[in-house]
Formats: C-alpha cells, sequence, structure tokens
C-alpha cells in the first residue's frame, strides 16, 4: 500500500510541476494547437501535455522500482518511449497515419513479443479458452491498437480522456492492489497520479490538452494494464459472490472509448466514408450539441464508466455470458439516447418551421 502510494505521489507531484514550464516553452517557441472549423476551442492553446503525463508515470516508475522484474520493465518503458515519441512528433510535425500506425504495431509488438505481455485466455467467455501463441499475439497486437486509437478519439473535449483514463487505471489499480499484484497496481496509480495532475490543467477551462503524445500514452498504457490483467487471478471479496471474469471486467473498465469508437466507425462506414475522416458523430460531441458544457458531458461519461464497472462487478454472479448481454445492451442503449434526442429535436424544430411557412402561405 505504502508502495502504491509513493508511485502515485511521486507522479502527481512531477506533472503537476512540470506543466507550467511546458506552457511557458510552448508559448515561447509558438507551439499551439491552432482553432479550426473541426476544432472545439476558440484561443490557441498548447497541446504539449503529454510530455507532462510521460515524464509523471516514466520517472515515478524508474524512481521506485527496485521490485520489479526488470526484463519486463525495461520492454515496457522501451516501447512507452517510442509510443510517446510517436505522439509527440505527431503534435509538432504532422505523421503520415501509415508511418504513426506501423509505429504503434512496433512498440506494441516489442511488450508483447519480448515482454511477453499478452491476452493468452479468454477464460470461457464465448467459449473460448487458451489462446494458441500465435493467434495470442496477433489478437493481442490488435486489442493494443484498439485500445490506443479508442482512447485518441476520444479525446475531444476538456477533461475526457484524462478523466476517463484517471477511472480506468484507478480501477485496475484496485483491484491488483486488492488481489497482491503489487507491482501492476504501482504503475496503474503513477498512472493515474499523472493524470490527475493533468486535469488541474485540462478539465473545464483547458490551459494545455494531452495531444497525441499523451493520448499514445495512455492509450498504451491502457493496454499494458488491460492484458496483465486478464492474465492475473482477480476475486473481489467483499461480495458474496468473488470470483469475477477478467476479460468482462476490462471490457468495463474501457466501455466508453470502446463502444464510442465503434459507433462511430460504424456510422462512417454505413454513409459510405473511411471509418478514420473526421466527424461531431462522438458521444462527447453529441453532449455538446444537446447544450451541455465540457465539464458537464465529461462528467457524464465518467459517471456512465464507473456504471458499467459497478454493473459487472455486483451482477457476476448472474454468470458472464448474462453479464456481456446486460452490458452491451445497456452500452448500446445509452451510446443511441443523445443521438435519438438530437432527432426528436431536429424534427420538432422542422415541423415548427414548416407551420410557420404553412402560415404565411395562407
Amino acid at each position: 500500500m505504502v508502495q502504491t502510494f509513493t508511485f502515485f505521489i511521486t507522479a502527481f507531484l512531477i506533472t503537476y510541476f512540470a506543466v507550467p514550464s511546458i506552457i511557458k516553452v510552448a508559448t515561447i517557441r509558438n507551439l499551439f494547437d491552432e482553432p479550426d472549423e473541426r476544432k472545439l476551442h476558440q484561443n490557441t492553446i498548447p497541446a504539449l501535455g503529454g510530455v507532462a503525463i510521460f515524464a509523471g508515470i516514466f520517472f515515478s516508475v524508474l524512481f521506485w522500482a527496485e521490485s520489479f522484474n526488470f526484463s519486463l520493465l525495461r520492454w515496457i518503458m522501451l516501447s512507452l518511449v517510442i509510443t510517446f515519441m510517436l505522439g509527440l512528433k505527431d503534435d509538432i510535425v504532422a505523421i503520415d497515419p501509415l508511418k504513426k500506425l506501423l509505429g504503434l504495431l512496433a512498440a506494441s509488438g516489442l511488450v508483447i513479443v519480448y515482454g511477453d505481455i499478452r491476452i493468452a485466455s479468454f477464460h470461457g467467455l464465448l467459449g473460448v479458452g487458451e489462446l494458441p501463441y500465435l493467434v495470442s499475439v496477433l489478437f493481442t497486437l490488435f486489442v493494443f491498437i484498439v485500445i490506443i486509437n479508442a482512447v485518441n478519439l476520444i479525446d475531444g473535449i476538456n477533461g475526457l480522456a484524462g478523466g476517463i483514463g484517471t477511472i480506468a487505471s484507478l480501477a485496475f489499480g484496485t483491484l491488483f492492489l486488492l488481489n497482491d499484484h503489487s507491482n501492476a497496481a504501482a504503475f496503474a496509480f503513477a498512472t493515474a497520479g499523472s493524470l490527475l495532475a493533468f486535469l488541474r490543467y485540462n478539465f473545464s477551462t483547458a490551459k494545455i490538452f494531452m495531444g497525441d503524445g499523451g493520448a499514445l500514452v495512455l492509450g498504451f498504457v491502457l493496454s499494458v494494464l488491460c492484458t496483465r490483467f486478464m492474465n492475473s487471478d482477480i476475486s473481489l471479496g467483499m461480495l458474496p459472490n468473488s470470483s469475477i471474469s477478467t476479460p468482462l471486467m476490462a471490457l468495463a473498465i474501457l466501455i466508453i472509448p470502446l463502444v464510442d469508437t465503434l459507433r462511430v466507425f460504424i456510422i462512417r462506414i454505413a454513409d459510405g466514408r473511411s471509418p478514420f475522416s473526421a466527424d461531431r458523430n462522438h458521444l462527447h460531441h453529441q453532449l455538446l450539441d444537446l447544450g451541455f458544457s465540457h465539464r458537464r458531458a465529461a462528467v457524464i461519461l465518467y459517471a456512465a464508466n464507473i456504471y458499467f464497472i459497478l454493473l459487472t462487478a455486483f451482477s457476476m454472479s448472474l454468470g458472464i455470458h448474462t453479464v456481456l448481454f446486460l452490458m452491451l445492451i445497456t452500452a448500446f442503449v445509452f451510446s443511441q439516447i443523445p443521438a435519438l434526442i438530437l432527432r426528436n429535436r431536429a424534427q420538432a424544430t422542422e415541423q415548427i418551421f414548416e407551420k410557420k411557412v404553412e402560415r404565411h402561405a395562407a
């Protein structure tokens, strides 16, 4: 417990005191995220918050990592550095999407193959048990890319990616801590500490954005935590039925970015567009269109994320496939509510307009 708190507070302090210096350097060097027709902010704001997030996680782990498996830690840190450099370069000088994808595949592949951090089993979910090695490696690589890009895509309003990342890392860290996986818990809490410090400057009125440097790092860390979590024996001793399905719980912890990404990809493909094309169909965009502020939209999605985690934890006695069905149905309904409200508003406005036209014509 003390070790975990040390990682948390060290990461928090490094990030908290690094951000003002980064803002100052960005101002001197004119390194800003300029507003345009697609951006939601009106002012020039630095997008180098990922430097502080990376520094908080990286140095807190290096400072206190005596008990870590060095062979594993070096591959995690090497992959983390590669991911961070890719994101940082994209924040300063835009990278070709294909080159960025290849870089992420290389970084993820290193930790999956050489660090042996891979999803080895579904633990009976959908009737799937142990995976053959090659299938395990390829599937884990796919999961890494999906999670990294999902986190990157929800980084669209103030505090959202940082807040969801904080909830996810705290959830993973708490469950690791309760089950004596102290090293994994320390890594998760270091991430949470860094993100909480960053939110001090990003939530509500943003003074800095995390940029790709932060979003890619966060996505990579959550991918590592998710994979490590699915390979661990995890239980909740405080519940009547303490055993949990780690694949289900991992899905619940990351469900907001995953569902949002799947949803917008389906919409874009159905419209005959590339799934990677830009639009305003993300849940956070729709909440803003409903009139919510950045703060309230983010808090709504925080609450939804926490709800899915609790739903999964307290429904496990119903059986893993029943819980999976409940989770997916609930997620589908939740994701459609903002779109339905906006559609009804548009139809009502159109009807009012048509009535006015009819009156003028009469």
